[in-house]
């Protein structure tokens, strides 16, 4: 047993023999206390060109990378078939107008039907008044007044009549030309659906289709990207409740490895992304990038605080349980201290050390 204890004690001097240490002393430093987030670059405004038919594209006006303004042609779509519906439809329109003028063939007979039925409801008009005076001066006989009354009544039927018959069928032919004048429009509006135009002045980012491929409705056919670019980051759920909007960030890019761009918190986002388990928060940069490029992969620190002139100790004299070894008068002594702002190298001492403190840090 003895032999055994032996033997512990030489490994342990031989372990404690092999770590080397050195001295370092407090320093005034300026920490940042930041979050990290991941993102990608993004237009403020985008939207994919879609098609509301379908049709073979004919002619692509734009590549990848143009500067657009609103209103421009950027795609033609094949158009045969609309055209055919357009010439189909102003035919119908054309054929339907001669049917329903006032001089049609059918609206002239009623005309002339409607005005000998008014000259003859005029002639039993005077003849029944003529004959109601007879009557009533008992001139004639009540069986003969009766007769020219139900003959005028009649006449008065007919006039009637026929005028009705010329509103209802005037109605129709109207009804007629206008359903054949809606579905022109329509065609015609088709036709117009298959040349694709910009909505705004921004960017052709992607072209998703070649001429001669066929598109589909609702199929997008580009990328469209407007306004100042931004950065979409993914802030973890841990760190959500340190995130508010203005905050500064310092973001880095793959692309541009010697700049550090500023941007701060526009907006943050409610929802939970439960695959990444992060949240989005927009940053909005203050200084213009080089180049606009969509989807570039960044980096980003949200300054959550900052601090200066605060005193700060290596993070690699931190031992567990907020202690440091210090060495005083000659011999080591492990102090308990209370940290503040801390960054990825340095934390602060806000107590249990000074400027004129010797840290021992194990290697």
């Amino acid at each position: 047993m003895k032999q055994q204890l032996s033997w512990l004690l030489l490994a342990a001097t031989i372990v404690g023999c092999g770590k080397k240490e050195k001295e370092a002393k407090p320093e005034m430093k300026l920490l940042t206390s930041a979050v990290y987030a991941s993102g990608t670059l993004l237009p403020e405004q985008e939207y994919k060109v879609v098609s509301q038919v379908d049709g073979y594209l004919v002619d692509a006006l734009v590549k990848e990378g143009d500067t657009i303004h609103k209103g421009q042609l950027l795609f033609t779509l094949s158009s045969e078939v609309r055209n055919a519906q357009e010439q189909g439809t102003e035919a119908l329109v054309q054929k339907t107008l001669p049917t329903v003028t006032d001089n049609s063939p059918m609206l002239s007979d009623l005309k002339g039907r409607i005005e000998v039925a008014r000259i003859k409801q005029q002639q039993d008009s005077l003849n029944y008044m003529r004959y109601k005076n007879l009557f009533d001066q008992n001139a004639i006989s009540k069986s003969n007044y009766e007769r020219v009354y139900l003959q005028y009544q009649s006449s008065l039927k007919e006039y009637s009549s026929l005028r009705e018959q010329y509103r209802q069928q005037k109605l129709a032919g109207d009804i007629q030309l206008q359903q054949a004048k809606n579905q022109w429009a329509v065609a015609a509006a088709q036709t117009d659906v298959g040349k694709l135009k910009s909505f705004v002045n921004g960017v052709v980012y992607e072209v998703y289709k070649k001429t001669g491929d066929l598109v589909n409705p609702n199929q997008p056919v580009a990328l469209i990207g407007a306004g100042k670019m931004y950065a979409k980051l993914l802030v973890d759920e841990d760190d959500l409740d340190k995130v508010s909007d203005g905050q500064q960030v310092l973001i880095t890019m793959d692309a541009f490895p010697d700049k550090v761009f500023k941007a701060h918190i526009s907006k943050v986002y409610p929802l939970l992304n439960k695959v990444e388990q992060s949240f989005r928060v927009d940053a909005e940069l203050d200084e213009p990038i080089p180049v606009s490029m969509y989807g570039l992969n960044l980096e980003a620190n949200v300054v959550v605080s900052e601090k200066k002139n605060v005193l700060a100790i290596p993070r690699a004299a931190l031992l567990k349980g907020d202690s440091v070894m210090v060495k005083e008068n000659g011999e080591k002594k492990k102090i308990k201290i209370v940290k503040g702002v801390e960054d990825d190298n340095w934390i602060e001492v806000r107590s249990g050390v000074t400027e004129s403190s010797v840290l021992i840090i194990q290697k």
